[in-house]
């Protein structure tokens, strides 16, 4: 099954809220997440590729203060900026998709995003060609929730699956291999483990 980049936001099996962005393409396979600082960037590993299509590289997961945003897009900055400015979470999240829209592409690919900001709950949200939702997430131990820009474009109990790993890079690991999804190419994780953000990426090449 391909449902394009995803999200997956949840808690692991000891109760650590986590937060994961994965690149999953067809199209340009060659890109990688590098993480500097408390930002990761998605990056192709040939820079002229962004003349070709300018929505493969963008920061993908960035912490905010005592938030976590992570996107499919450039509205990683614009919801980081909003939260810096006092937004409330939801209407960060709300105000970014609805100002960006979907990006104008081929596909009219979905601009997808969530926010953690605690162990209990966060946010995820998207904005398609047919409509917008964002939605607050109650977090269960061992469970994470997935949005995808492809197939799995909707907010629901459904879309579910066990979590294993406790560190950042076992949970990225996990989820760039997790078979049920196709074309894996990256992955960034950010984990809250007593009240300390710890950040980490996978690149399958």
């Amino acid at each position: 099954m391909y449902i394009g980049r995803f999200l997956v936001i949840g808690r692991t099996e000891n109760g650590k809220a986590f937060i994961s962005y994965r690149v999953s393409s067809r199209s340009f396979p060659n890109r990688k997440a590098v993480l500097r600082d408390n930002t990761v960037t998605i990056i192709p590993e040939n820079i002229e590729d962004i003349f070709k299509n300018p929505y493969i590289m963008y920061n993908a997961l960035k912490v905010v203060g005592n938030c976590i945003v992570a996107t499919n897009g450039s509205h990683t900055d614009i919801i980081g900026d909003k939260i810096e400015m006092g937004f409330p979470v939801r209407d960060a999240l709300i105000y970014s998709l609805a100002t960006m829209d979907y990006e104008k592409d081929k596909y009219k690919t979905p601009r997808i995003g969530g926010v953690l900001y605690n162990r209990e709950e966060g946010y995820l949200g998207y904005v398609s060609d047919r409509d917008i939702r964002v939605c607050k997430v109650s977090l269960r131990d061992g469970t994470g929730y997935y949005l995808g820009t492809y197939g799995a474009c909707s907010i629901s109990e459904n879309q579910r699956m066990a979590v294993v790993g406790e560190t950042p890079r076992d949970i990225c690991k996990y989820i760039l291999e997790y078979r049920e999804f196709e074309h894996p190419v990256c992955c960034a994780t950010a984990l809250i483990d007593r009240n300390k953000i710890e950040i980490d990426v996978f690149n399958l090449r």
